[in-house]
């Protein structure tokens, strides 16, 4: 014979023998145990089933599970309307700061003029800063080309007066 068939024999003689064993104690030594049981726990004795409820069982859970939920849902109503009456008793002591508050406030035609007009005034400032930034901005580019001018009539004659800038162009009115 060879080795591997003489272990496959002694261990199908093992396994017979711990059914034996298990047979005469009571016990079964094939079950594994679960996690966090300790190796030496006897398992006589004890199934392991998982505990079921039966339908009337589950019928009275579910009653006081919604007679819980009544019950909250009652007195979230009840805290509900409380807090109305509260402020509906309120509203009744002081009838004239609510009542103005809700009516939606619209502007009369006089101040919605008086508005338009300083808005139309500020634009115009703003206008105005503006158009004189960009006429210095102008003034500044064209200042030294004026100056590269005169620099170069300058060399040519020294008895001639400096020439003066020109005067911004002003804007011509129609004659009406």
């Amino acid at each position: 014979m060879r080795i591997q068939d003489i272990v496959v024999e002694i261990d199908a003689e093992i396994s017979k023998l711990q059914q034996v064993k298990a047979l005469l104690t009571g016990t079964s030594t094939m079950e594994m145990r679960k996690p966090g049981q300790p190796a030496n726990a006897s398992l006589a004795g004890k199934a392991k089933t998982r505990r079921r409820l039966s339908a009337e069982a589950r019928e009275k859970i579910a009653a006081a599970q919604r007679a819980r939920w009544a019950k909250s849902r009652k007195a979230a109503k009840k805290a509900a309307r409380s807090t109305v009456a509260v402020s509906t008793s309120k509203k009744a002591a002081a009838v004239g700061l609510h009542a103005k508050s809700k009516k939606k406030r619209t502007l009369s035609a006089g101040v919605r003029a008086k508005i338009a007009a300083a808005q139309k005034v500020r634009w115009a400032k703003v206008r105005k800063a503006a158009k004189k930034a960009a006429s210095a901005k102008a003034a500044k580019k064209s200042a030294p080309a004026k100056k590269a001018v005169s620099a170069k009539g300058a060399g040519a004659s020294k008895t001639k007066a400096p020439v003066a800038p020109a005067a911004p162009a002003a804007p011509a009115k129609a004659a009406s």
